[in-house]
């Protein structure tokens, strides 16, 4: 229906529990319109049935127990069915399985934007990336009115509240993208307060996890994730001042790196797998590429700990064609700087670099 107009019926069913939630919508929706076309079908046959026909009045009706003991009780069965039924979803929407509450999500609402907390210490703004077939459970506030956390896909919401602690648990069956929506008017911005759910498969997730792999358009790795503090330690340690996209850099561009073929001094080459990234660190020497002077100081476990040495490693993985940094230097001043120094302070010279890194 409506699939001309690319328009759904219903959003699709991404969760465990939007499977059960559609089959009682249906089974509501189908009774309550059998029970109106009954209703409408024995009115428009009594208006013409019982009409006053040549001068002559119809036969009064008084009354008949039976008749309305029938329908007294048939409509109040199915009420009652939807009840019982009702019952039992909401038994099942309101207590997460023992496994959920091992991977807890907090949620802040804020005018107007979700803050995602992971159980990982990842974060993420209006997006909350999660893995098929494991059950999560959200626990959400807000930081100033009321707002409400939905998810179409997976037949769910709850509000956030000022002051207080709310929960829901999705398990999510289906691998996509899906709406995130403010169910709750919260002011100007409402309208402006969606955002995205990504469901990936486990290997994905774990990738996601680490920072190499991208879910957004966005050219950072996740916040919090190994790539991340590894961008961090790589611009803290001026790795960008060789290793950058420009024509006249001092060392070969690092992007699209991993898994890539690299040819080296003497004629050989190598596979660009995660023991050559270490080795270019630890003994840049050891294998030196064609083409490229080799100045790359190495990186003692005094200046760069193995912990940081993973983290960097997993942030060269994930780089891609265009994700490099540009340099200070060379970018655009901020809108609005001075480009001349408003009192006549000497300006402080530019720090010079001691190699290549």
């Amino acid at each position: 229906m409506f699939a001309f107009m690319n328009i759904p019926l219903l959003p699709e069913q991404a969760s465990e529990f939007s499977k059960e939630y559609d089959v009682l919508f249906w089974y509501i929706t189908g009774v309550s319109a059998l029970g109106a076309g009954v209703v409408y079908s024995l009115l428009i046959y009594c208006c013409f049935a019982f009409a006053k026909k040549d001068g002559v009045a119809p036969k009064r009706i008084l009354g008949s127990n039976r008749l309305e003991f029938l329908w007294t009780i048939i409509p109040l069965m199915f009420f009652l069915s939807f009840f019982v039924w009702g019952v039992r979803q909401y038994d099942v929407a309101i207590n997460p399985p023992p496994e959920a509450y091992d991977r807890e999500y907090t949620v802040v609402g804020k005018q107007w934007m979700w803050k995602v907390q992971h159980p990982t210490g990842h974060r993420e703004i209006n997006e909350i990336t999660l893995q098929e077939g494991v059950a999560v459970r959200i626990t959400g506030t807000s930081e100033d009115v009321l707002h409400d956390f939905g998810i179409p896909a997976f037949r769910s919401k709850f509000d956030v509240v000022p002051g207080r602690y709310t929960s829901a648990w999705f398990k999510p069956i289906k691998v996509g993208s899906y709406h995130l929506f403010c169910d709750q008017y919260c002011g100007q911005g409402h309208s402006q307060m969606v955002g995205k759910v990504q469901v990936l498969s486990q290997e994905n997730y774990a990738a996601w996890l680490e920072g190499i792999y991208r879910v957004r358009d966005g050219k950072n790795p996740a916040d919090g994730s190994p790539a991340w503090e590894g961008r961090k330690l790589f611009l803290k340690l001026q790795c960008l001042n060789c290793h950058n996209k420009e024509s006249e850099s001092r060392a070969p561009t690092l992007e699209a790196i991993h898994k890539s073929k690299r040819a080296l001094q003497g004629g050989s080459t190598v596979v660009a797998d995660d023991t050559y990234l270490r080795n270019s660190i630890r003994n840049p020497m050891k294998e030196v590429r064609d083409g490229w002077k080799p100045i790359m100081p190495a990186y003692t476990r005094a200046q760069v700990t193995e912990e940081e040495l993973l983290n960097l490693i997993s942030y060269l993985k994930s780089l891609k064609p265009g994700d490099l940094p540009s340099r200070t230097e060379s970018s655009p001043a901020p809108v609005g700087a001075p480009n001349v120094p408003d009192s006549p302070v000497s300006p402080i010279p530019a720090p010079t670099t001691g190699g290549a890194r």
